[in-house]
């Protein structure tokens, strides 16, 4: 949604006065590709609606560290729209929610060309669980897709502005974030609610910290959010909901991704005043307990992080960011880091690509 662009902004007013399968035949379910198969990726950039910036797709080659830039417009002929969030590989296609068009693109995930035009209210996230992908939208409901016919089921109300998915344990988990009531501290959010995805039933709630937005999970299911803070006085913090629904705290950090069992977390603290970022990165074996910090290069650090993602074919890391606190309506790079044998990463790569790079999806 527009949170990033918003809060940044207003931040910036302050100081002056953001589970996927491959599959690359024609079946409709989750089908994981074998890893060795993975050879490029999409880029997400979100553009800069204000600046009037549409939103973009840059296609990585991970053989040959070329972009090839804007591929959705060059295929389809049209814009991709405003605002698109994080998408997903599910079975055979891509699924890109776009914000400010309210729309979810179905695309073939080897071509790029649009398969199906979903329509669907400020769509935030998406996330796939057996024969379904669901959409979270800002509005505050989810939408259900049918991946065999994409045919759509709009749940009841689950509360104000719902921010982040995730599967496990055969459920669907939704961060409830509140994320525009600022003013009264977000108090209807701090939830995580736990949705049956054949009848769209809230059957758990977790209460988390402060503006919950991305969920995760390992495949003991445990659930690991990151309780946003409010931009000011009350940091982001990543808690883990274990199986049981405890929740603990877990460690400082903004954003996070997960490969199997082990946990990937930067932390992004931005000093709006001089526009100062200090990163700060992390990886936990979630499982074991163990913890390897600053696992990336301080000699090749990204400027302003927006997202982290991992391959799932060699593990390596790819990092959307900005080229510094307030660039946000520039073009931006994505990062790439190959893993170590002591669990840290060597940089690999920088690659130029669009406007405020928001997230990589894998081929």
């Amino acid at each position: 949604m527009l949170k990033h662009l918003k809060f940044a902004a207003f931040a910036l007013l302050v100081a002056v006065g953001f589970t996927a399968c491959s599959d690359d035949d024609e079946n409709n379910g989750p089908i994981i590709d074998p890893v060795e198969q993975i050879t490029g990726a999409y880029v997400i950039n979100q553009g800069n609606m204000y600046g009037g910036v549409a939103g973009s797709i840059d296609m990585l080659s991970l053989d040959s560290m070329s972009v090839t830039s804007d591929v959705f417009y060059s295929v389809n002929n049209q814009s991709l729209g405003d605002t698109p969030q994080a998408a997903i590989h599910y079975g055979s296609y891509i699924y890109v929610p776009v914000y400010a068009s309210n729309v979810v693109w179905v695309l073939n995930a080897s071509t790029l060309q649009i398969v199906k035009q979903i329509q669907t209210d400020e769509p935030e996230a998406v996330c796939g669980i057996g024969d379904y992908v669901f959409v979270a939208n800002n509005t505050g409901t989810l939408t259900r897709i049918n991946t065999a016919d994409f045919t759509t089921a709009v749940s009841d109300s689950v509360g104000p502005n719902p921010a982040g998915l995730a599967a496990a344990n055969g459920k669907l988990y939704v961060t409830i974030s509140d994320g525009y009531n600022y003013g009264a501290n977000y108090a209807n959010g701090k939830r995580v609610l736990a949705i049956n995805p054949e009848t769209m039933a809230v059957e758990a709630t977790y209460n988390v910290g402060l503006n919950p937005g991305q969920i995760v999970a390992n495949t003991a299911g445990e659930l690991f959010v990151v309780a946003r803070g409010n931009y000011a006085d009350v940091a982001a913090t990543v808690q883990k909901i274990a199986t049981d629904g405890t929740v603990t705290d877990y460690a400082a950090g903004s954003l996070i991704a997960i490969n199997g069992n082990t946990l990937y977390v930067l932390d992004a603290a931005t000093d709006w005043t001089t526009g100062t970022v200090n990163v700060t990165s992390a990886c936990y074996n979630t499982t074991a307990g163990t913890s390897v910090t600053s696992i990336l290069p301080s000699d090749n650090m990204p400027e302003m992080p927006i997202a982290i993602d991992v391959n799932p074919g060699d593990g390596s890391l790819f990092i959307c960011s900005d080229k510094g606190a307030y660039d946000y309506d520039k073009a931006g790079y994505v990062y790439r880091y190959s893993p170590n044998a002591d669990g840290t990463f060597s940089f690999t790569y920088r690659y130029d690509v669009g406007v405020h790079p928001y997230s990589v999806v894998f081929k």
